[in-house]
């Protein structure tokens, strides 16, 4: 609402009648009597808007006028108590009769200038820093706050995808699935606390086409292929690259990666306690994950967690070493499960590492 007006001036434009459409060609006059004030307005000022023959349509104190903020080069109007509206786009002529209005000092803000540029560049710049080295700690505390059944639902999910798009039963037999089992189940009874929402499973499946395979879901769920167990028997082997998917769950890499892969925007929005869509169809039914592969830093740090484990439970951390090895002897591409991975020479030399660590 404005204070008064600055000038005896007129501002061509429009009107409108109360409760009708017809629009006349008029003009808003406004006329002050009153002594200047401290402020520079002038009290006392009578609005009113003309025909184009001068006729009195609607006249009002200039205060009890309903004056719209400013936006872009939108006409401005002004409504007089019985319901006239004035328009015009002569937007400096309402501003220099009633002074700055409720929004001006955002269209002011909103001109494009050379600050803005700097403004622009600055919150790019912002949004960068907090890309680089705030969303570690944002996906920190998404983890934290992630409830035990939401994690579960995530396995539930994705367990269901694979079943529906990828997976037959398996075709081991009831003694070799126990076999695994029992390395599995050796493994967990050295591996200390689970975290939270974790809740340990082995599952068997035949993936035609996908090798030697195994994945660990966020909440615990590791899925081995048939061709895995049918071409590395070995105990050792069994146990070295189950101790690597447990590895991944115990330092909770797939949620981490989860939050990462769908960005700093959901992140935000899981703290704030809005998930939307997208989080819903993640926790829902996971389909997301199958997107998702571990960076190096998390295989680096499974493969560390996995021959450790295996040494614990009796176990030769050697395994781990031996299954790497087989593979990059073998002709053609690697297990899909390998793909972003660390190279094999690279790999093989930091497991060579950890087990110098364990003094053998």
């Amino acid at each position: 609402m404005a204070a008064g007006c600055r000038l005896n001036t007129a501002v061509e434009g429009r009107a409108y009648a109360p409760l009708s459409s017809r629009i006349y060609a008029a003009r808003l006059a406004c006329r002050c009597s009153a002594a200047p004030e401290e402020t520079g307005l002038l009290a006392g000022c009578q609005a009113e808007v003309l025909d184009s023959e001068g006729r009195v349509l609607a006249a009002a104190a200039l205060t009890e006028l309903r004056i719209d903020a400013r936006l872009g080069r939108q006409p401005r109007r002004l409504e007089f108590p019985d319901g006239t509206v004035f328009e015009t786009e002569d937007h400096a002529a309402i501003e220099a009769l009633t002074g700055p209005v409720r929004g001006s000092w955002l269209h002011s803000m909103e001109q494009f200038r050379p600050r803005l540029i700097a403004v622009a560049a600055a919150a790019l710049a912002g949004i960068w820093l907090v890309w680089r080295y705030g969303l570690d700690m944002l996906v920190a505390a998404a983890v934290m706050i992630t409830p035990a059944v939401a994690v579960q639902q995530i396995d539930s999910g994705m367990v269901q995808t694979i079943d529906y798009a990828l997976a037959e039963p398996t075709g081991l037999s009831k003694q070799e699935q126990a076999r695994v089992t029992e390395v599995f189940e050796t493994l967990l009874a050295h591996a200390g606390e689970p975290p939270k929402g974790a809740g340990f499973q082995l599952l068997f499946r035949d993936m035609p086409g996908m090798g030697p395979n195994a994945l660990a879901l966020p909440g615990g769920t590791v899925v081995m292929t048939d061709a895995f167990v049918e071409q590395f028997p070995d105990e050792d082997v069994l146990a070295g690259v189950l101790g690597h998917e447990i590895g991944h769950v115990a330092e909770q890499h797939g949620l981490k990666q989860l939050y990462r892969s769908i960005g700093l925007y959901v992140v935000v929005a899981f703290l704030a306690g809005e998930t939307g869509p997208l989080m819903e169809d993640v926790l829902l039914e996971g389909n997301v994950l199958l997107s998702l592969r571990y960076g190096r830093g998390h295989e680096a740090s499974a493969d560390s967690y996995g021959v450790r484990l295996a040494d614990r439970a009796g176990y030769d951390p050697e395994g781990l070493k031996r299954f790497f090895a087989e593979v990059q002897g073998q002709a053609g591409e690697p297990p899909e499960w390998l793909s972003s991975h660390p190279n094999h020479a690279t790999r093989l030399e930091a497991i060579d590492g950890h087990i110098r660590a364990l003094g053998r």
